[in-house]
């Protein structure tokens, strides 16, 4: 006799595991079946939230493998995008961090349009007749 109430979803706690571990998991989930793309989704979350609580010491060497699984991160959700009912918001805010934090890029902010300034024509001179034949 089963339990209908009992719900035997799988859910993966990422912010236990270790960047390793992470790595090893995005490979898993993006060898399976293609629901696991939303699980690939919350990993992704985990790898932005890393991302951004080590901002600029990313360029470390120590964080090498942050790095990595950032990368591979971001390529993943680039390859499953058009298997999604719309590509992920995770691609746009991995990739404006990381060159955020990694180049020191940030994307330009828009700037309200100021009009150039823009002085009053000179008006030209008629030159004299007498002025025109000297040139030559």
């Amino acid at each position: 006799m089963v339990d209908s109430d009992f719900d035997y979803t799988l859910m993966i706690e990422f912010e236990r595991l270790s960047i390793e571990e992470l790595k090893y998991t995005l490979q898993i989930l993006y060898h399976s079946s293609s629901s696991c793309y939303i699980d690939i989704e919350h990993l992704a979350d985990e790898v932005i939230k890393r991302l951004i609580a080590c901002r600029y010491r990313i360029r470390e060497k120590e964080n090498k493998s942050l790095d990595q699984v950032i990368k591979s991160t971001f390529e993943t959700l680039k390859s499953i995008a058009p298997f999604m009912t719309k590509p992920s918001d995770r691609i746009h805010i991995i990739y404006e961090n990381y060159r955020k934090y990694m180049y020191g890029i940030e994307s330009p902010v828009v700037s309200p349009v100021v009009s150039p300034s823009v002085s009053a024509p000179k008006i030209m001179k008629k030159a004299s007749r007498r002025d025109k034949g000297k040139g030559k």
